[in-house]
């Protein structure tokens, strides 16, 4: 059969025309790892397999329709997380009025989250719940008249009654090492770029070496999804795969965490080291599993940079939202991390349900105490099943309000959710000025500075400056004379990080 998997289009920026820089730099950089094992595995057995990316390529929602319509498929798949629910629905009914006896697969987040609301839209007619590649077979052998729908475990699907009905879960797939490599010749070439000063070498491919999270972070909709590991051996045979095939020159591992348990990052390691594999990476850590000497291993092993999730300063958030951690140990982690040269970022978010002004000040000044080289700070947005939703449901008046219900890729950077004592305005001015006060030093001024050895180089910051002027002050583009200053700085502070110059080009 012909069977063609879709990672939907965005939904407004794109019909409104405008692409802004955090959409442009944070959801097109990395491909969508979930379809693209599906598509492997249904290859391995002789379909006939396409894949489009339309988030990556900036395809709207007709566009994207032509695309499927040219391939002619049998079965049409579509992956969505919540956030982009509503481009998913747009497409799936298109895709009917244009083709309205080729069958909708969903897959994804939402739907196996949130199964019967998913399913309440006519133009899906199977939703696969978790993980989809082996359910993904049986679902093309039942189009194919071979297995009866009713037999197939870990899918949904409308009743003549209009019910959903909910099929026996399947079992947790956990043998990974005999999935096949995912299937990326499916994607345009270099389809793919990071954020400027994430990037290091470039082809830079993405890559998961396990599935799951063990923890409970209130925010997540991972949380206490079961962790499962591949074993190290596979593991850098992709890594090999992806540099004999692909010209892979960086790797980030995109995994919920990659430093879940010391000694299988160790033996990753080790194999790397063993076989002499040249490439460098970067990887997701948790702060209380990391030690000095792991960190260097992982930086002989190639290693440039490991991000940590720290989301919050204050230790009474800390503790809401189910870290499971201490300030104490962040400071620590991100300290062994910043002496052994692996450039250490974290990832933070402010408006969590019991922040205050004085917490938010907190994270921010805890931020800018301990040697991080990069942030990524993010907006608290209440997503259906995590912890937190629970909370929200069961006392959510004590908390505050959400001043927007609807849920879109922009949420994390605008406000849903406002704590009591905070405006929206305050959550918006605080996200800012998280960034400002965090990259306008001369210490983070200087830790850039040193990797600026070529043109090339000051070029990626160039790239960047309309992301930065975005979240620093909110404008979509900056302005020309801000960029000539980007560059006259780098130029004048080769040697000395002087954060009025840092001002001056920004201001």
């Amino acid at each position: 059969m012909r069977v063609i998997l879709i990672n939907p289009p965005l939904d407004s920026v794109l019909r409104d025309g405008n692409v802004d820089p955090v959409t442009s730099y944070l959801f097109y950089n990395s491909a969508p790892l979930g379809l693209l094992y599906i598509a492997a595995v249904l290859e391995r057995r002789g379909e006939t397999v396409a894949c489009i990316d339309a988030a990556a390529e900036k395809l709207d929602i007709p566009g994207t329709v032509k695309r499927i319509q040219e391939f002619k498929p049998d079965v049409i798949g579509i992956g969505s997380t919540t956030v982009v629910f509503d481009g998913a629905i747009e497409l799936a009914e298109k895709c009917k009025e244009a083709m309205p006896d080729v069958p909708m697969v969903l897959g994804g987040y939402h739907v196996t989250l949130l199964p019967d609301e998913a399913m309440a839209h006519d133009c899906f007619d199977i939703g696969v719940i978790h993980e989809g590649e082996h359910t993904m077979e049986e679902v093309v052998d039942h189009f194919k008249g071979l297995v009866k729908r009713e037999d197939i475990e870990g899918i949904v699907y409308k009743q003549d009654d209009g019910t959903v009905h909910h099929a026996p879960h399947r079992k947790t797939f956990r043998k990974l090492d005999e999935l096949p490599f995912p299937a990326r010749h499916l994607l345009p070439p270099n389809l793919y770029k990071p954020v400027p000063v994430d990037e290091h070498a470039m082809p830079k491919f993405a890559m998961v070496s396990s599935r799951g999270c063990p923890h409970a972070c209130a925010f997540c909709q991972k949380s206490r999804t079961g962790y499962r590991s591949r074993d190290p051996k596979h593991v850098v045979d992709e890594i090999e795969h992806m540099i004999r095939d692909f010209g892979v020159r960086d790797i980030a591992f995109v995994d919920s965490l990659f430093c879940a348990n010391k000694r299988r990052v160790m033996k990753i390691c080790d194999e790397m080291i063993r076989r002499n594999v040249k490439v460098s990476w970067t990887c997701s850590s948790r702060v209380e599993v990391v030690d000095k000497e792991m960190l260097q291993k992982m930086k002989d092993a190639g290693c440039w940079r490991t991000r940590f999730g720290v989301e919050s300063g204050s230790d009474q958030v800390l503790d809401f939202i189910s870290k499971g951690i201490t300030k104490e140990k962040i400071r620590n982690a991100i300290t062994w991390a910043h002496e052994v040269g692996l450039r250490p970022k974290a990832f933070f978010m402010v408006g969590h349900m019991p922040d205050t002004h004085e917490t938010i000040q907190e994270t921010i000044e805890f931020a800018k105490s301990i040697p991080l080289h990069d942030v990524t700070v993010q907006i608290n947005t209440l997503l259906p099943q995590t912890p937190q939703m629970e909370v929200w449901q069961r006392e959510g008046s004590k908390w505050g309000r959400v001043i927007n219900e609807s849920t879109s890729e922009r949420s994390f950077w605008e406000p849903t959710f406002v704590p009591w004592g905070l405006e929206s305005e305050d959550i918006i001015e605080y996200h800012r000025q998280f960034y400002r006060e965090f990259y306008f030093r001369p210490v983070t001024l200087a830790r850039h500075l040193e990797g600026i050895e070529n043109w090339r180089h000051v070029y990626k910051y160039v790239q960047a400056s309309n992301l930065f002027s975005f979240l620093f002050y909110n404008m979509e583009k900056p302005s020309l004379s801000m960029v000539k200053g980007f560059v006259d700085a780098m130029k004048k502070n080769r040697k000395a990080s002087d954060s009025a110059a840092m001002h001056e080009y920004l201001g």
